[in-house]
């Protein structure tokens, strides 16, 4: 008895173990013979920690469940349009989709949320950035229930597809960071067992996108001190899998450092700047000031506000905005320079 018990938790925990990932750049065999289930315009949350994305286009997403392994097409408002295998939500995703079209700019950015939550987390964000002109593309990955290497993938995956544009710009909260710095490394490793020919994904996005600059706001560059703390507590790699036990200072310094602009954005509370007493040094309470900093950054700002909540503040959209465009001047805005 105790033991059917125990896979089940296994597989709740971590059902990438259990659920293999699907070759989301191999059309397969029946392409053309794959049917979709039969649906309801359905609408969904789009996605949170059991859902990843694998392709997107002017807003439509296909989704991949990492519990069962099958496939859903969502439209901009997150409505269900097919679900069933990768082939048949691959086919209606190209039936659905607006054609891909060249963009005035060419530029696209890519926003990727924290541990533990979904795209919905930066929807302030997304509408002040598209406010301003962006191009805005919010994708969600499973980020407790997949390895870094695995999240770099399935970005791979959904850049090696962008059709229309030119260049591609990053904006990241918390764990997005450290997602998107694996991605620029220089010279990633396949995952373990995976041929390079079963992955050109990793290689071509970079030959039609050239990546702009990266925005961090909250990233726990420097590794966590929290994560150290908890990286022996069973409970925590339980919720938080792999992806949560590779914060450590220790993992971290073996991350490489993009070689682009970056601004990175901090919280901390008014003049004392601690959120949380139990750090030791000015936080957004969950990841200190000081642990936020990467070696090369272009400017580091920090705002008056906590984790949750850091990068819907107004002036986060804001700082981010300007940086995006070009601008390196903040001193008109509700930040202030950090010297940590």
């Amino acid at each position: 008895m105790w033991r059917w018990r125990w896979l089940l938790l296994l597989f709740l925990v971590n059902p990438s173990c259990v659920v293999p990932m699907v070759n989301h750049d191999s059309p397969g065999e029946d392409l053309a013979a794959s049917k979709p289930r039969p649906n309801l315009l359905f609408p969904t949350w789009g996605g949170k920690q059991l859902w990843s994305d694998w392709r997107w286009r002017a807003g439509w997403r296909i989704q991949e469940n990492v519990l069962t392994g099958h496939h859903r097409v969502l439209d901009p408002q997150d409505r269900r349009h097919a679900w069933g295998s990768w082939e048949a939500c691959l086919t209606e995703f190209e039936r659905l989709a607006p054609a891909a079209q060249e963009h005035g700019d060419g530029h696209l950015v890519v926003l990727l949320h924290g541990m533990g939550r979904g795209r919905s987390a930066l929807a302030g964000l997304h509408q002040g950035l598209q406010e301003q002109g962006f191009t805005v593309a919010a994708l969600t990955y499973p980020s407790t229930r997949r390895s870094i290497a695995e999240h770099v993938l399935q970005l791979e995956s959904v850049l090696a597809h962008i059709e229309g544009f030119r260049e591609v710009s990053f904006v990241t909260h918390s764990l997005g960071g450290v997602v998107v710095r694996e991605l620029l490394a220089p010279a990633r490793v396949p995952l373990s067992g995976q041929e390079e020919s079963q992955a050109p994904t990793a290689a071509y996005w970079r030959t039609h996108l050239q990546a702009r600059r990266i925005v961090m706001i909250a990233p726990p560059n420097q590794g966590s001190a929290f994560a150290q703390k908890m990286e022996r507590f069973a409970p925590f790699a339980w919720i938080f899998g792999e992806t949560g036990l590779s914060l450590t200072p220790q993992a971290m310094a073996n991350v490489p450092v993009p070689a682009i602009p970056v601004l990175i954005i901090a919280g901390a509370r008014g003049t004392d700047g601690a959120w949380n007493p139990w750090l030791e040094s000015p936080n957004d309470g969950v990841v200190s000031v000081a642990e936020t900093h990467l070696a090369g950054e272009t400017d580091h700002l920090i705002v008056d506000n906590i984790h949750t909540f850091l990068m819907n503040d107004p002036a986060t959209i804001a700082a981010t905005a300007r940086f995006l465009a070009g601008g390196c001047h903040f001193e008109d805005l509700d930040v202030r320079p950090a010297h940590d």
